[in-house]
């Protein structure tokens, strides 16, 4: 038992490093620490600026993207009234006490002319038409048997007591019913009646 404890002594002796080789041990552990530090710092690093430039690429893409967008919406303009679609407008006026009826003709048909729409005018006692657009001074309505856009001055629609333009029921592609005498001019407006606006043409 002496002898196997005296080895072990011996063996721990041997083994034993110097202080010289702990500093040098200690030193080594530290410049290895050091460098592992080091490294992990910089992929740190390396990993927020990689972060930090996409976030600032995809802010600028986008910031483009939003200005494009924007030059987009400025360039559209909005829908405006047109009368192009119409084969002929039909301007009903008071002036001076006097009826004025004209039909202007904006595409020539090959065998209509101004006097054949006069006449098909004059024929028609009760048209239906659909208010498309109204203004301070006007109305128009949009004829439903024909192509054509029916103007209705101030003057008329003061004359005929229709009601207000800014009445509910007379919305927008509201049906409107239009009465006529046998020279064509406009002897009532009326709208449906209530709880039943029709907004198809018969």
């Amino acid at each position: 038992m002496n002898e196997l404890e005296q080895a072990y002594s011996n063996a721990k002796r041997q083994q034993r490093m110097s202080a010289k080789q702990t500093r040098r041990l200690k030193r080594m552990s530290r410049i290895e620490n050091r460098k592992h530090t080091r490294q992990f710092w910089l992929r740190t690093t390396a990993w927020a600026t990689s972060c930090c430039a996409v976030a600032l690429i995809g802010s600028l893409s986008l910031q483009n993207t939003l200005n494009e967008f924007e030059l987009f919406l400025t360039k559209i303009e909005p829908a405006e009234f047109n009368t192009e679609q119409y084969q002929s407008i039909e301007t009903h006026n008071l002036v001076e006490g006097e009826y004025l009826t004209t039909i202007a003709q904006q595409k020539q048909l090959l065998d209509n002319s101004l006097e054949g729409a006069k006449a098909t005018l004059t024929e028609i006692h009760q048209t239906y038409g659909k208010l498309i657009h109204s203004e301070d001074g006007a109305w128009f309505i949009a004829d439903c048997q024909n192509a054509t856009l029916i103007e209705v001055r101030k003057s008329v629609l003061d004359e005929l007591n229709v009601p207000k333009m800014h009445d509910a029921q007379l919305e927008q592609g509201v049906l409107l019913a239009l009465s006529r005498n046998n020279q064509g001019q406009l002897l009532k407006i009326a709208a449906p009646t209530e709880g039943n606006n029709l907004h198809a043409c018969p």
